[in-house]
């Protein structure tokens, strides 16, 4: 192993650089071949160009190569891994320049594009023009300004633009943009990641509903401050992507300032949106019903307790108070956002009374008929329960 000419290199060069924990490591081999990588005990694990496992740490070593783009999709590139392949060859392949430094086993860094410049300056600059030749590079960066608060140079930023408007994420599978989405939602300035995707035209290619919520500033402000809250208040990723659905909406005060008491469930795109996309079915759930149910929840107040009862069916709470947990901790932070106090007392009158109806026992049904019968003298038992326990003015 000693004789190997390795190097550390992308995202934990980076993390490194900026005090960051990170778990994943991944190392770059100048001047071997395969047969000497399998000789000194790797294993070989990558398809379409040469990778290998650590015998020990299990840790990827992949040979230095350079890359050339040959078709499309991210599996369009031919690979050239050769021990002539030099190590400022390969990191200019990468895309960012904060993610094309290396560093070798005697601590020393190899920077050869100007990166760690550009991590002081918070900067996210594409290594070359051959940034445009990977679409999911787009989401990448847009990912990063979340995660990492960073900006875009002008110049990433047009490249970006141009990718987009040549319809290059059409080459990406909704999987994997997803992912890129999925990673930006979790990072610490979601609004940052959805600024990106605006102003590159990526979010409107991925799905031109996901626009509507961005046309009115008013509005646009409330989603990103609230996507920023959730990250904050380290809300879970089902919460996160039912706050990001809310872009499918023109004007989410509206919905719930004009809200006449009823808790039938609004139309919402959220479920098409995350269709498409290839969301979980949990993400999805979670989302749907708060998309339906947003209005309803952020005016419980002013319902009345058979009302009350028919809405956390609705939302599934007796059989999965998890979600139904995810769901009013997305609106306590819309709450939060519109500064209501009101709103406070909603979410609450929703905690209590699904706490009530998880500890009721319903009457002996064994006497009775049909299901109808059953299911009204179980939905009787709990409005009573709730009379008891929450009266209404």
């Amino acid at each position: 192993m000693n004789k190997l000419s390795h190097y550390l290199v992308g995202g934990a060069v980076r993390d490194e650089l900026l005090g960051i924990p990170s778990a994943d490591k991944d190392f770059v081999v100048v001047g071997s071949t395969v047969e000497e990588m399998i000789s000194n005990g790797f294993m070989p694990v990558g398809r379409d160009f040469p990778v290998f496992l650590h015998p020990q740490t299990k840790e990827e070593y992949a040979l230095a190569r350079t890359e050339r783009k040959t078709g499309r999709g991210h599996q369009g590139f031919s690979f050239y891994a050769d021990p002539s392949v030099k190590l400022e060859e390969d990191l200019a392949r990468r895309d960012l320049t904060i993610n094309a430094i290396a560093k070798s086993i005697d601590g020393e860094f190899i920077d050869p594009f100007q990166g760690i410049v550009d991590l002081k300056n918070k900067v996210l600059r594409h290594v070359s023009d051959a940034f445009v030749e990977d679409p999911l590079r787009v989401l990448r960066v847009c990912r990063f300004t979340s995660t990492l608060d960073f900006n875009i140079h002008p110049e990433t930023m047009r490249l970006m633009t141009q990718l987009v408007g040549t319809s290059g994420l059409n080459e990406l599978s909704p999987e994997r943009i997803w992912n890129e989405i999925l990673k930006g939602l979790m990072g610490k300035k979601p609004s940052r990641m959805i600024d990106s995707l605006i102003n590159c035209g990526a979010l409107a290619a991925i799905n031109s509903s996901l626009s509507h919520g961005v046309y009115e500033s008013k509005n646009k402000k409330i989603i990103y401050k609230t996507l920023d809250l959730a990250a904050a208040n380290n809300l879970s990723i089902e919460t996160r992507v039912a706050i990001f659905c809310l872009l499918t909406e023109h004007n989410i005060e509206n919905i719930i300032q004009r809200y006449i008491p009823n808790v039938f469930p609004r139309k919402n795109l959220s479920k098409g949106v995350l269709t498409q996309l290839r969301a979980t079915k949990s993400q999805t759930q979670t989302s749907t019903l708060l998309s339906s149910h947003l209005d309803s929840i952020l005016n419980a107040a002013e319902l009345s307790n058979e009302q009350i009862v028919d809405l956390v069916m609705h939302l599934d709470g007796l059989r999965n108070p998890a979600r139904f947990r995810k769901i009013l901790d997305a609106a306590s932070v819309i709450n939060q956002t519109l500064n209501s106090r009101s709103y406070v007392h909603h979410v609450s009158i929703l905690i209590a009374s699904l706490d009530i109806l998880k500890s009721i026992k319903l009457p002996d049904l064994a006497d009775i008929g049909s299901t109808t019968d059953i299911s009204q003298r179980v939905r009787y038992a709990r409005i009573i329960a709730l009379d008891k326990e929450l009266p209404r003015k």
